[in-house]
């Protein structure tokens, strides 16, 4: 469900950024034909089949479907921008009174306050995500900032057995 807004939002970018070359990543060759399969007219890009991380490590910027990719990105040193597509109604319904911190993004948990744009549990419209990652993308000064501070937040984690620290943060915020 986010493959297709991903595309729409890359296109956009390389009418106002012409010389960006954009990459997604895919975890086997399957994946990769799959989200082949799904292009969208006017989207161009290079296919990979890597790692997340490793991925991350030489782009200036990315868009990351939230979960446990966010903190490979997050520990490459790459700015991002945090988006997942979760049925808006039942959110309402039942999720809001279930989850009870401000953030959804592991990042941003870790953090205890926006360190990256979250569009969580759902968006209406690419226009605010776009938004956010064109602002990213022109003060270098603060894409260069947000890298270091995303290191320095997923480095306890790297030291430590990272599953455990993040399953005791997570508890710590819901108590």
């Amino acid at each position: 469900s986010l493959w297709q807004p991903m595309q729409q939002i890359a296109v956009r970018l390389k009418r106002m950024y012409p010389n960006i070359a954009v990459t997604a990543v895919a975890v086997d060759q399957e994946a990769k034909e799959a989200l082949r399969s799904m292009q969208i007219i006017g989207f161009r890009c290079r296919y990979a089949i890597d790692s997340v991380g490793e991925t991350a490590r030489w782009a200036d910027l990315s868009l990351v479907a939230s979960g446990s990719a966010t903190l490979q990105v997050a520990s490459a040193g790459c700015p991002m921008v945090i988006i997942y597509q979760s049925n808006k109604y039942l959110w309402h319904l039942v999720g809001r009174w279930l989850v009870n911190t401000k953030y959804l993004s592991l990042v941003n948990i870790l953090n205890q306050k926006e360190l990256v744009p979250e569009f969580m549990p759902y968006f209406d419209s690419t226009e605010p995500i776009y938004a956010a990652v064109d602002n990213l993308l022109a003060d270098k000064t603060s894409l260069a900032k947000l890298s270091s501070d995303l290191i320095e937040i997923v480095k306890p984690l790297t030291v430590k057995k990272a599953g455990k620290e993040v399953a005791k943060t997570i508890i710590e915020m819901l108590n």
